[in-house]
């Protein structure tokens, strides 16, 4: 050993024994049991995000609401005005609102399909409160009162005797895919508005020239015509009514599954009159439904709007004469039971096809009855009626469902 080494050697061997004597684990004190916060098992952990979603609404108003995506009633003084113009006369308000919800209803579950939102739903009020306005040359048409140049744009056909502007469904898909388009190209819902009403090119001229809006809480602070600027007002103030109907004094309707629009489609090319019959409705009411064709002559070929009592009995087939019938249950019944020309006779007459009525304005059950020589207990039997309280565009049953 050198003296190197020896002079070393003291100074290591202290070490040497402290490292091995700290090396030896020291037990490690336990937590009191009670002072643990129990941790949620795995499977609690995968259920939680469940528990944190939304309670369904409670009505068709509480589902509209919840997709509202502009500001509310307090973003402009002109909103709040707009709401009570419209709420002038409640009485007239709701019932206007009864007569065109099926349409409202329909013109919302397009928009939730395209991701739009839920105002838009209300836009026709703006631009037709919801009537099949006709075009005429070259001025809007349909509820949504499309140009023809935007008609074309949009791919919907107008001719003669038939405008697809006016074709409830096809032109509320057309405008909710527009819609939906203009934001992803612009962001903003209310500009989205401003754009259907001025145009889209020039919107986006003043927006690269001016800048997009800077307030997010009232109305868009960018360049735009006073008619533009009330459009978009009027809309927002339609929105602000349902937002909180008590404030103006109305009651918002409930909405009625029975009378909720379908689209049927047409295995056959048949006449509006063959459709009519076949689905229980009036021509009148039918054309209602279906105001693109212009004329009683047309030819059904592709889809029908129908309510849903009616595309209940449309879907059925079509409806047999009554010679049809009793032919067909003469060859149902035994042969004894045929010699009774009686029996046959009664059993056809059981066979008739159910007839559907729309309420018009101002008819109440009672009259509803008398006119068409059933009691009201029938009717209110036939339609699961509740009370005898009926209201304008309902469609009832006027005989038993078989």
């Amino acid at each position: 050993m050198n003296v190197f080494n020896r002079r070393l050697l003291p100074t290591l061997i202290p070490l040497f024994l402290t490292a091995c004597a700290g090396g030896a684990p020291k037990p490690v004190p336990q937590q009191p049991v009670a002072t643990v916060t129990p941790v949620a098992p795995v499977d609690d952990v995968a259920v939680a995000p469940k528990l944190l979603r939304p309670a369904q609404p409670a009505d068709f108003w509480a589902g509209m609401r919840e997709s509202f995506a502009m500001p509310g009633c307090e973003a402009d003084p002109k909103v709040l005005a707009w709401a009570r113009t419209y709420t002038r006369s409640p009485n007239r308000f709701e019932q206007h609102v009864n007569e065109v919800l099926p349409l409202i209803v329909y013109a919302h579950k397009s928009a939730m399909k395209h991701s739009v939102a839920g105002e838009f739903a209300l836009l026709p009020w703006v631009e037709s409160q919801y009537r099949h306005v006709p075009g005429h040359k070259n001025r809007p048409a349909g509820m949504w009162q499309i140009m023809p140049q935007t008609a074309r744009t949009l791919g919907l056909r107008v001719e003669k005797n038939y405008d697809e502007r006016l074709d409830i469904a096809k032109s509320t898909e057309s405008v909710m895919t527009m819609m939906r388009r203009y934001y992803d190209d612009l962001g903003d819902w209310r500009l989205v508005d401003v754009a259907y009403n001025a145009g889209e090119f020039g919107l986006k001229k003043k927006l690269d020239r001016h800048g997009g809006p800077t307030n997010d809480d009232g109305l868009p602070d960018v360049p735009m015509k006073a008619v533009t600027r009330d459009h978009l007002v009027k809309l927002m103030a339609i929105a602000c009514i349902v937002r909180d109907p008590a404030r103006f004094n109305v009651s918002l309707p409930k909405r009625d599954a029975e009378n909720a629009l379908q689209v049927v489609q047409v295995s056959n090319p048949q006449s509006l009159a063959q459709a009519a019959k076949q689905s229980g409705l009036s021509m009148d009411d039918l054309r209602d439904f279906n105001p693109a064709y212009r004329t009683n002559k047309g030819t059904v070929s592709s889809s029908l709007l129908l309510p849903k009592s009616a595309a209940d009995q449309y879907k059925l087939g079509p409806v047999a004469s009554s010679t049809d019938a009793a032919d067909a249950v003469a060859a149902s019944v035994p042969a004894a039971t045929q010699a009774s020309g009686k029996a046959k006779k009664s059993t056809a007459k059981d066979e008739r096809r159910i007839v559907f009525y729309k309420v018009n304005s101002g008819e109440s059950l009672w009259s509803i009855a008398r006119r068409h020589q059933v009691s009201v207990e029938q009717l209110m039997t036939w339609n699961d009626l509740q009370t005898k309280t009926v209201q304008p565009g309902q469609v009832l049953k006027l005989s038993a469902s078989r």
